[in-house]
């Protein structure tokens, strides 16, 4: 559910709220545990840009799938670069207006620990440019654990795309150090994403992309092949489908589709995904 309504003067007030819903059950997308999982917020736009408050999407998935592949199959489930596109509670999201192809957006999520006014914090900031055939963005992220003491995750990542007439190439780049003295471990990682974007017909489209996931001072790295095609059935209905090859090296053990809800597979293991679905739009 999404509202606008105009205050006059050029001012605006917003609102949205979206819930996921797993079809084979019923229940919410992530287990049950917020009814609104996908975003719930209240703001104003205008001349000066936009501002919003509540559970939101970060700045960095405003700009990053520009560049990065999105959806279930992507980089940002990849470990440390999961905030090239998080949801986060109590967050004040702010957008400027686009002013010569540039736009820039600041994120502040509030921890909300009780005598620990640092702990869980999250801080972004991201600047984007887009004009004609090229765009080009960048995105700075650093969150505190909301366990004191527990840890950090600090993450940059940069890309750019060109339009070659109807073909787009993209390429993103990201860094991350995460500290964290629990099982995740402390770590640094760089992620890299190239891909191109096709259109074969009127309603047929694909998309390629080869994501490399590199875990420093360890061979326990992964890389993966994504393509994804579209056909249009209609302006609202689209038929979809991926196909994902996986190889993880040394210990790395990430799988897309486990038996479990989470991202691990066995080490050093191989993955194929297929997957085919419709949206529909209304």
């Amino acid at each position: 559910f999404k509202g606008s309504e105009d205050l006059g003067g050029g001012l605006k007030a917003q609102f949205g709220l979206e819930s996921s819903v797993r079809p084979d059950t019923g229940t919410a997308g992530n287990g049950g545990t917020t009814f609104f999982n996908r975003g719930s917020y209240v703001g104003l736009a205008g001349d000066f840009g936009s501002v919003r408050v509540g559970r939101q999407w970060n700045v960095a998935d405003d700009y990053m799938g520009n560049y990065f592949a999105f959806g279930f199959y992507s980089a940002f489930l990849l470990g440390g670069f999961g905030p090239l596109s998080d949801l986060t509670n109590n967050a004040i999201k702010y957008t400027t207006p686009k002013i010569g192809g540039v736009e820039a957006g600041l994120f502040y999520g509030l921890g909300e620990q009780a005598g620990r006014t640092s702990a869980g914090q999250t801080f972004q900031a991201a600047l984007n440019y887009a004009e004609g055939p090229v765009s080009v963005g960048g995105v700075a992220y650093s969150a505190k654990s909301p366990t004191a003491g527990v840890g950090a995750t600090t993450m940059y990542a940069l890309g750019a795309s060109y339009q070659f007439g109807a073909v787009k190439a993209r390429v993103g780049v990201a860094t991350a150090d995460v500290k964290d003295v629990t099982a995740a471990g402390t770590y640094k990682a760089n992620v890299v994403d190239f891909g191109v974007d096709v259109p074969l017909s009127a309603q047929a489209s694909l998309s390629l992309d080869y994501v490399k996931y590199d875990k420093k001072d360890s061979d326990d790295d992964t890389a993966f092949f994504r393509a994804r095609g579209a056909y249009a059935l209609s302006k609202r209905t689209t038929l979809n489908a991926n196909v994902i090859f996986l190889n993880n090296s040394g210990n790395a053990d990430f799988a897309f589709v486990t038996q479990g809800r989470g991202f691990a597979g066995k080490a050093g293991q191989s993955q194929t995904v297929l997957t085919a679905g419709i949206t529909h739009a209304f």
